[in-house]
């Protein structure tokens, strides 16, 4: 469980410089785009195709991070009024519901990435290959299993509820 527990540890610290550095690159040349653009009559409309896509990338790993604390959409009007064994079944059930929308999400985003990729499609401002930027969706859901799988584990599996959990239901 240690070794798990360290694996799992360093995903997510690669996942947090990774946003990091995509959140200050992506501030940076919306910053430039828009100085550019107030300053002179020309603009760098690749930067916009870039931020988009970008801000998919930012949106799966920071949604990943938020299934490692259990922080995704949750319905705590009723998970707060279980007793701990009940909170056990309700986030098995959750994270099953989760792991097959996360695994339908992989499997349809590398679909899409195997097709753009046969059909040669490019974007309209870098012309860069589409399937670039659509290897995003699936990437993320990957970390999303990940990390669902690691919430299911210190919860249920594990150590019982996280910390900060304590409820005098029992």
């Amino acid at each position: 469980m240690k070794l798990y527990k360290k694996i799992m540890g360093i995903i997510a610290g690669v996942e947090k410089i990774v946003i990091s550095a995509v959140l200050v690159f992506v501030t940076a040349i919306t910053f430039i785009n828009v100085v550019v653009r107030k300053l002179t009559t020309s603009q760098f409309a690749w930067t916009e195709e870039l931020v988009i896509n970008l801000f998919v990338l930012l949106i799966m790993l920071g949604c990943a991070l938020a299934a490692q604390e259990g922080s995704l959409i949750s319905l705590s009007l009723i998970y707060d009024r279980l007793r701990t064994g009940a909170k056990k079944v309700f986030i098995s059930i959750i994270s099953v519901f989760n792991l097959v929308f996360w695994c339908i999400l992989i499997k349809t985003g590398f679909d899409k990435v195997i097709n753009q990729m046969g059909t040669g499609k490019h974007t309209s401002s870098l012309n860069w290959p589409e399937w670039v930027f659509t290897i995003f969706l699936p990437i993320g859901a990957i970390f999303l299993v990940l990390h669902t799988i690691e919430f299911f584990v210190d919860n249920v599996i594990g150590d019982g509820l996280t910390a900060g959990e304590e409820d005098g239901n029992d």
